[in-house]
């Protein structure tokens, strides 16, 4: 007999790598924001159920129900939606909160080195700063990576608010 928990417990593991997981007991679905009232209407109220939505509830930018996630190959399950956020992201478009994203693109830079919080480096360049906390920098191999302010060392974000104008 197939176990929705078990696929539920996994599923979270898998959502958590790259988002926050919220459980919803199917009681309370009434009082959902009408976004993911929706996308679980969508869904065929279906338990369980993932929705990936940005912060701002502004977006779907997936929908998957028990029967598409029985499978459990989440890389697989996952990956269009995974495709689909990065790119928001990267388009500045990614709603973290109710406003509008406001997204300063950063030009004519070079590649330099970066620290995280953690004292690692990383070799790229500053694109682009996102509600002035998220920082979008480039490597030379074209690999996009975002961070949070607090995932970087003081002196990186100084620096980077500074090429930012900011």
């Amino acid at each position: 007999m197939d176990c929705p928990g078990a696929v539920s417990v996994s599923a979270s593991k898998a959502v958590l790598s790259f988002s926050k997981s919220i459980v919803v007991d199917t009681s309370e679905t009434a009082g959902l924001p009408p976004l993911v009232k929706d996308a679980y209407r969508r869904g065929g109220a279906a338990i369980p159920i993932v929705v990936l939505v940005d912060p701002g509830l502004k977006n779907i930018y997936g929908i998957y129900d028990h029967p598409a996630m029985k499978s459990q190959k989440y890389s697989s399950i996952f990956k269009e939606g995974r495709t689909q956020i990065r790119k928001a992201q990267q388009e500045g478009s990614f709603s973290l909160t109710d406003r509008e994203v406001v997204l300063v693109k950063v030009e004519n830079t070079q590649i330099d080195s970066w620290k995280s919080a953690q004292g690692s480096e990383i070799r790229a360049k500053l694109i682009g700063v996102q509600d002035q906390s998220f920082f979008i920098f480039e490597t030379d191999a074209g690999k996009v990576i975002r961070a949070h302010e607090d995932q970087l060392a003081p002196e990186s974000v100084t620096r980077a608010r500074k090429q930012a104008g900011f």
